[in-house]
């Protein structure tokens, strides 16, 4: 039989105050989920070496519903407020980096028919090769741009392509002549290609071009006067510009969700801000924090890894904080509780 815990007991085996005495909010929280989990776990542990053993079955479907659930909402206050602080934090850090950008990252949205992806023009004033560009590009988790037609018009209309910081006279500043943003488009044996993959036909060459001249490969936005116009030329790869046309496209846990999006709302961790997912980069479920051994299982042994790294979150174990605020504790609990089974 599993032996009964109370109030007082269940908070000093976590080594929490009792929680009547806990004066403030979040750790009154914390106290209170750990002592509405403890009798859960402890009927937990009877059937944690049981393979595919359930705290379902453990507590029966309504007992176990009813704690976590209360573990879960006492829980739930404080972790809903760390994760609107860690997408405020995501949003500021695109804001402090966007000095190097003509605007803020935008999406072409779904709903307005495009593709979800997201696009923004970095700007270098130093000047940049497109080797470079694409250099920066990839640093990003991005790529240069690869998109024709409606796509690239919306790119050229929303994406910070007029603002004049973005064009560069590299022979004399003072004439008309720019030259713009990279773009993706190579020239290779078989006539201009995108290099990650797009397959549609380039069409938004400005007039006489492409040119025949064999050294020129790469390509960018040119512009003759003002104001700047939606079109390109293919020129020498020693070419400079100031700037980069960017675009995030990547779904590494194919949601159907563009990455980079996720990242900026605070629903994908990039603990690295390269803008992948941090899950993507270690192999693991996304959507599924909880699988903290990484083998698509909410499991006893997530259990474990929780119960044996309580308190601060100590180097290499920071994956069992599972809401990422530098504590393992009764949120972190509810979490692998609550996610109980086979990651979605």
């Amino acid at each position: 039989m599993t032996p009964a815990l109370d109030h007082r007991s269940a908070a000093r085996i976590l080594d929490l105050a009792d929680p009547a005495d806990a004066s403030s909010g979040p750790r009154k929280a914390q106290a209170m989920a750990a002592t509405v989990l403890l009798f859960a776990i402890s009927a937990i542990a009877a059937h944690a070496t049981v393979a595919g053993g359930s705290p379902t079955a453990a507590l029966g479907a309504d007992s176990f519903s009813a704690r976590v659930g209360r573990a879960h909402a006492a829980a739930t206050q404080e972790s809903s407020h760390m994760h609107r602080l860690m997408a405020v934090a995501a949003s500021g850090a695109v804001a402090m980096g966007s000095s190097a950008f003509a605007q803020d990252a935008v999406q072409w949205r779904v709903e307005d028919g495009g593709n979800g992806h997201w696009y923004a023009v970095h700007i270098d004033s130093a000047g940049i090769t497109a080797t470079q560009a694409r250099a920066i590009a990839e640093n990003l988790g991005a790529e240069l741009l690869e998109g024709c037609g409606t796509e690239f018009d919306w790119f050229y209309e929303n994406a910070g392509v007029q603002n004049l910081a973005a064009w560069r006279n590299v022979n004399n500043p003072s004439t008309p002549q720019h030259h713009g943003p990279w773009i993706g488009l190579q020239r290779t044996d078989v006539g201009f290609t995108w290099p990650g993959g797009a397959t549609c036909t380039f069409d938004r060459w400005d007039g006489g071009e492409p040119t025949i001249v064999p050294q020129e490969t790469v390509v960018m936005f040119f512009r003759y006067g003002t104001p700047p116009n939606n079109r390109c030329h293919d020129v020498p790869p020693i070419s400079i510009s100031n700037s980069a046309a960017l675009e995030w496209s990547a779904d590494c846990n194919s949601d159907g969700i563009v990455d980079y999006g996720q990242i900026r709302a605070g629903e994908l961790d990039d603990a690295n801000a390269n803008n992948i997912p941090d899950c993507c980069e270690a192999g693991t479920a996304c959507g599924c924090a909880a699988d903290i051994s990484g083998n698509s299982v909410v499991d006893a042994v997530d259990l474990a890894a929780v119960l044996s790294s309580w308190g601060n979150a100590p180097t290499g174990k920071t994956n069992a904080d599972i809401n990422r605020d530098g504590e393992i504790d009764a949120i972190d609990l509810a979490e692998v509780l609550s996610s109980w089974g086979a990651c979605p």
